[in-house]
């Protein structure tokens, strides 16, 4: 008798696992019904009115029965409810209307352009080389405006989720110029300079980025804009840079050029944050605390620039090797830790 309750109890521990498999292996067709969902303005058709699945598909141009199975994917998900036979919104899928106050289409729909989605699909290509699946992600985007722009709406839209925890964790009013490194088109910067009204703010990207950065009234001449190339220089003398998803687009001799730049350019007192997501060290998985979106986002980096999330010990041997020392870490209310460093 306890030889078979053994064996049933190791069978449906085998279920279970096999089942697991299962559900990781196709975890791409979920995303996928989102960035469809996202491209064709689905959420943007209806309001708090349950709608069928056949007056959604006239509305955004689709078939009625494959939208059908779409939404019905992604309700028992919970974006989107079914109810009685048609959809009605909840918080996930008014998230993804465009008049949202913190919409997240655009960021749906940055995941899921052509660029992206078959460059995951070499991923086993990258995996035997090494080498990232696009010989210049940078270079693809200057090339084609139209995705560009979808870029661009989509790092603003996750710009704006993520910048109030790094500014509520850090305060920046203390620095009198404050260079905003690989910046983009300052949606960081920007923020920071509101909440330090005494501070002033260079922005440092390529000269075809710097020109498209919009003006706000609220700053004024305190953000000034500078085009360049941060492995050569020369960058703005600051008391304070920030580089906010830059390091993780780099490999560690890049990283390494960046920041030697960084340190030529600042004063013997200047400081360095980098915020990104860091990967917890071996001792946090010892913990139960392995699980981080940082993982995900590593191979994504992988995939896309050869470039790589980094522990705490890892950014801490990237500092002492470019002349900065890494000083704390401080967590943020997001999946972003802000990573202070003091010039040595």
């Amino acid at each position: 008798m306890q030889s078979s309750s053994i064996h049933i109890r190791e069978t449906n521990a085998d279920t279970e696992s096999v089942m697991r498999l299962v559900e990781i292996s196709a975890g791409y067709w979920l995303p996928r019904a989102l960035h469809v969902v996202a491209n064709l303005a689905v959420a943007d058709a209806f309001d708090e009115e349950p709608r069928s699945a056949a007056d959604l598909a006239k509305e955004v141009g689709a078939d009625a029965d494959a939208l059908d199975r779409v939404l019905r994917l992604l309700a028992s998900h919970g974006v989107f409810e079914l109810c009685g036979g048609k959809y009605a919104h909840n918080a996930l899928s008014r998230a993804l209307r465009n008049d949202h106050p913190q919409s997240m289409r655009a960021y749906v729909r940055l995941v899921g352009l052509p660029v992206f989605w078959q460059s995951w699909g070499a991923l086993e290509e990258v995996v035997r080389s090494g080498k990232p699946a696009v010989s210049d992600i940078f270079a693809y985007f200057k090339d084609h405006p139209h995705e560009t722009e979808i870029f661009d709406a989509g790092m603003k839209s996750k710009a704006e989720t993520a910048i109030p925890p790094v500014i509520a964790a850090y305060d920046f009013s203390g620095f009198g110029t404050i260079g905003d490194i690989g910046g983009g088109l300052g949606h960081l910067l920007k923020a920071i300079l509101k909440s330090s009204p005494k501070s002033r703010g260079v922005l440092f990207d390529q000269p075809h980025v710097v020109e498209r950065v919009e003006a706000d009234e609220s700053i004024g001449s305190r953000l000034t804009s500078q085009g360049g190339d941060f492995f050569r220089g020369p960058l703005p003398c600051c008391d304070l840079y920030i580089l906010m998803e830059v390091l993780h687009d780099w490999t560690d001799q890049q990283s390494l050029q960046i920041l030697k730049q960084i340190r030529n350019a600042g004063p013997d007192a200047a400081k360095l944050l980098v915020v990104e997501t860091v990967l917890p060290n071996e001792s946090a998985w010892a913990a139960g605390k392995g699980n981080h979106f940082g993982h995900h986002l590593g191979i994504n980096m992988l995939v896309l620039t050869g470039g790589r999330e980094r522990t705490p010990d890892e950014f801490a041997r990237l500092f002492a090797d470019s002349g900065w020392r890494l000083s704390r870490m401080i967590p943020t209310r997001s999946p972003y830790s802000i990573v202070e460093a003091v010039a040595m």
